[in-house]
């Protein structure tokens, strides 16, 4: 099934995909109770509108489509007070969230990557009880919530995307990247055959030994979870009812793994092969469990080998939109630093009460909604009287924006490979710069030798600059590593106090043997190399360790361990593979 997968030309390739995510579509037609939903990940345009219009084509009959837009509030999403009906009938009246409205169809969350976690919490919880509880305004109330969720990522890979536990809540994550319109020009399956379907899913049931066989698959795969197994399992049922079959067949099996499984694969499956211990050996006494041994075994090989198809076109995928956008597979831009809160600009993240005379800006329908359900109790008479508001009514609009990003370089430039660490780090510094055009992130660099620590280079983002600043550096002597691990910890207080979120970057060996006074002594510059390292993890500030070692050193770990860093063995590095490195870190 996987023979020449790799040599398929990119038209196939986006065949396959698409076939593969408008096939997920209409399992999740057939079961939208057990799958629960899909997510797709596809750039907005017309191949994903046609992916969408044969989705909602598909749930018409069943309900209502609901769009859940980027920056819905919870009041929206939840349901809450009807502020208008609740000030004319002078009690307060309920109004239906969309999560309420969605109830028996299909709801359309785009832009998936930016649902803010409040948000995606109520959907996950609406996933999992069928219900939406609504605890607001004065109000306390259930309402069924039973939908099928259809999860629009658009993420690059330096976002984020969709939060992962509402991932996992979903059957199928599906993708189309390298699909073109022509690839979706393929025919539509009518409606009639999935309410076939549905009428036959009921009477389907997986065999045993192939739902041993699948669990078995997930397990070599990486991805084990009841979950998972359960997803499988209705997309097995799903697709032989689709199929129009009375029985559940293997190949039903091996493309509900491809469709399930592919996506979450962790680890190789060569190396998930090495790994499995190997088959009992054959005995003489054929107790007739023997050959139901073998077969479950082929099987499951089988389930591993249509896995492999599916990683495998995706990632063909990948590289087929890659190179079509000019890019280098693997490349991409920075991250965005961390949140913050803005009295005047960002993102709304809500509202908080106040004083709008010095706290921030007032939220009108909010204060109104605050102040409705009261309005009785506060001797309101008619329709045409005013509003009674009282200063615990005011409601202030909340705003985050995210914070840019500065990169500090740490490096060690003392002793015999000072300077090949040095050349190391100008090149990483020059590449990463030489990206920071479309974003707003800065690189700095500190360099530490004898007994000291010397900012070379300021946070900046000019690239003539860095040239000029790293054109000629020193190096050899001692090593301080708490006094550039002191000088990076101030720097980074500094810029977080200007607004920007540090992540601290060292390039050494680990070797201190220059105390933080300048005193020389293997145990005590070890020891306030730890101290520093401690204080820079209590802080909170992001760090990777890159070890110039030849092989992995004992004291590098452990000051990576102490710094809470992700560390990284670069015996061997130049510049371009320390950009690289750096360049996952940030996008973590």
């Amino acid at each position: 099934m996987t023979e020449g997968a790799d040599l398929l030309p990119a038209q196939k390739v986006g065949q396959s995909l698409w076939q593969e995510a408008d096939l997920a579509s209409a399992l999740l037609a057939v079961d939208p109770k057990g799958l629960k939903g899909i997510s797709l990940h596809a750039a907005a345009g017309p191949v994903r509108e046609v992916w969408l219009t044969r989705i909602e084509r598909r749930f018409a009959t069943d309900g209502p489509i609901v769009q859940l837009p980027p920056g819905a509030s919870e009041d929206r999403v939840l349901g809450g007070l009807d502020l208008p009906a609740t000030l004319a009938a002078g009690r307060p009246v309920a109004e239906a969230g969309l999560l309420g409205r969605a109830h028996g169809g299909l709801l359309v969350a785009r832009m998936a990557e930016r649902l803010p976690r409040p948000i995606a919490a109520h959907l996950a919880a609406a996933l999992d009880r069928g219900e939406v509880s609504i605890e607001r305004h004065g109000m306390s109330r259930r309402e069924a919530g039973q939908f099928a969720l259809v999860l629009l990522d658009e993420s690059s890979e330096d976002m984020v995307a969709p939060p992962q536990f509402l991932l996992e809540r979903v059957a199928f994550q599906v993708s189309l990247d390298g699909v073109s319109i022509r690839d979706a020009d393929l025919p539509v399956l009518d409606y009639k055959v999935i309410e076939a379907a549905r009428g036959r899913l009921s009477r389907l049931v997986v065999p045993d030994e192939m739902g041993r066989s699948i669990d078995a698959a997930a397990i070599r795969l990486g991805v084990p979870g009841l979950r998972t197994l359960q997803f499988c399992l209705r997309a097995t049922r799903a697709l032989a009812a689709l199929d129009g079959c009375e029985d559940v067949l293997p190949r039903h099996a091996e493309l509900a793994c491809r469709l399930v499984l592919g996506p979450l694969m962790v680890m190789t499956p060569e190396l998930a092969e090495s790994e499995v211990a190997p088959p009992p050996p054959e005995t003489d006494m054929d107790d007739g469990r023997g050959e139901s041994r073998k077969e479950s075994a082929e099987l499951e090989d089988q389930l591993i080998e249509a896995v492999k198809l599916s990683y495998t076109l995706r990632l063909l995928g990948q590289t087929s939109k890659q190179r079509r956008r000019g890019m280098a597979p693997g490349t991409s831009g920075g991250r965005s630093g961390e949140l913050r809160e803005s009295r005047d600009r960002g993102r709304p993240v809500g509202t908080r009460g106040g004083d709008p005379r010095r706290d921030g800006r007032l939220d009108l329908l909010a204060t109104l909604r605050a102040a409705a359900p009261w309005q009785h109790v506060r001797g309101r008479q008619a329709d045409a009287d005013r509003m009674r508001l009282r200063a615990e009514d005011f409601r202030l609009r909340r705003t985050r924006i995210h914070l840019p990003t500065v990169v500090i370089f740490v490096v060690d430039a003392s002793g015999s490979l000072a300077m090949n660490r040095m050349a190391e780090a100008k090149g990483a510094v020059e590449l990463l710069l030489s990206d920071c055009y479309t974003r707003r992130d800065q690189v700095a660099l500190i360099a530490f030798r004898k007994e000291t620590a010397e900012l070379l280079l300021p946070p900046t983002r000019s690239l003539v600059r860095v040239r000029r600043s790293l054109a000629r550096l020193p190096g050899g002597g001692g090593t301080p590593f708490a006094a550039g691990a002191a000088a990076a910890l101030r720097l980074a207080l500094t810029e977080r106090r200007r607004g920007r979120t540090p992540y601290l970057v060292f390039l050494s060996d680990g070797k201190a043997n220059i105390a933080l006074d300048g005193e020389a002594g293997r145990d005590r510059a070890d020891e306030d190399a730890r101290a520093l390292a401690r204080q820079i993890r209590a802080v909170g500030f992001p760090s990777l360790f890159l070890d110039t070692a030849r092989r992995p050193g004992a004291k590098a770990m452990a000051i990576a361990d102490e710094l809470g860093a992700a560390y990284q063995l670069l015996p061997y590095a130049d510049s371009a593979s320390v950009s690289s490195t750096v360049g996952q870190f940030l996008r973590r």
